[in-house]
């Protein structure tokens, strides 16, 4: 049996829900505690452990964003419980693979900021290969593409990018986007889009205001942003993307990774008032419960609220929400019906997570899609 990437591309909800049991939850969570936290492994929870379990965990762990991290852990498990010698093979050829794309991006990043410095442009590095750098190991964070902010050069950017020769796309306002070594980047016009409504416009404003930067440690030359700028970006990110589109366990590793390096060093006073004014503290505080819950993080956090029963739901629904680009080998109509089932049944979260209104987020992608029609058949990578 060959274990792959396309295991899950044509699962239903319904059979996703399936697939993830209460076993291969507790037991994930066990190796992302052990991989990211150095927690220990209850052992008891492997101890009756089939290959078909391991392949559920390979599975789930695949879907999620997780892949390299769970692996990392399987070392503190007793030899005589792991997966058979096909499925760890197959693991670890793509650990492999997400550690060569990561150096890749690496090498990428690096030739980007040369480009621009010689020009006196400097790149801030934002989002996911930013976050690698807080992981034990920086290389089994995966990531798509690079994300960078040009401290208000993002036009001189694009035009000196555009004069090596290399197409510049701008299918989004928000941001351009072109290839480096084969790695796509984008490069943002805005931290947040602001244009969405008053909390993106608010959330802009801020991290405008307190977009102070520290030396990037994994790309010389590079910046990366504050862990004050983190706590507001981050939040406002996930959340659009939550009630959107579902995030991954890799979102919330990332939140709970940021919280465990840089939770004890954050203006807790000025961050949790930022969130509050803008509607995002209820959000913060549900991925703080489940990081707690779940990831077991131990820093003093300036979350106090708990929300326990919505948490829970959320930690849920991370597990089950279908994403539709399963579904492109199936055709672009069913992405557009899955999209558009999505955006109905995703009502609930506008009402009790996110500050963002929901007939207003329908039409504003009702808007984009008039503007640029072709981009709902467009594939996210």
């Amino acid at each position: 049996m060959r274990y792959g990437p396309e295991i899950l591309l044509n699962l239903s909800n319904e059979d996703l829900s399936m697939l993830v049991s209460k076993h291969t939850e507790e037991r994930l969570f066990a190796l992302l505690r052990s991989a990211l936290f150095d927690k220990e492994i209850n052992i008891s929870l492997f101890e009756d452990i089939t290959n078909e379990d391991w392949l559920e965990i390979y599975n789930t762990a695949l879907d999620q964003g997780v892949l390299a991290f769970t692996y990392d852990a399987i070392k503190q498990v007793p030899s005589t419980m792991h997966p058979d010698i096909e499925l760890k093979i197959q693991w670890a050829y793509n650990v492999d693979h997400i550690e060569k794309l990561f150096n890749r991006q690496l090498s990428a990043a690096k030739s980007l900021v040369d480009i621009l410095s010689s020009d006196a442009i400097n790149t801030m590095i934002l989002k996911g290969l930013s976050l690698a750098s807080l992981y034990p190991t920086p290389s089994h964070r995966q990531s798509g593409d690079i994300d960078v902010y040009l401290m208000g050069d993002y036009k001189r950017g694009n035009s000196i990018i555009s004069k090596k020769g290399i197409k510049v796309k701008y299918d989004f306002f928000v941001h351009s986007e072109f290839g480096i070594n084969g790695i796509n980047v984008e490069n943002h016009l805005y931290f947040v889009n602001p244009n969405v409504n008053k909390t993106g416009m608010r959330v802009q404003e801020l991290l405008s205001q307190i977009s102070s930067t520290l030396p990037h440690p994994i790309v010389e030359g590079a910046l990366m942003p504050s862990p004050e700028f983190n706590a507001l970006f981050l939040t406002r990110h996930s959340s659009w993307h939550y009630a959107r589109e579902g995030v991954h366990l890799r979102e919330v590793c990332d939140w709970s990774i940021f919280l465990q390096k840089s939770g004890e060093s954050l203006d807790k006073k000025s961050i949790v008032a930022m969130l509050r004014e803008c509607g995002l503290e209820r959000y913060a505080s549900i991925m703080t419960t489940i990081a707690r819950k779940y990831l077991d993080i131990n820093v003093s956090l300036p979350f106090d609220n708990t929300y326990d029963q919505l948490a829970e739901r959320v930690k849920e629904d991370i597990f089950t929400f279908e994403n539709p680009e399963k579904h492109r080998r199936s055709g672009v109509m069913k992405v557009f019906f899955c999209k558009i089932r999505n955006r109905i049944s995703r009502k609930w979260c506008y009402d009790l997570v996110v500050p963002d209104s929901y007939w207003g987020n329908i039409w504003y992608s009702i808007k984009g899609y008039i503007l640029h029609p072709f981009a709902i058949f467009k594939a996210k990578l």
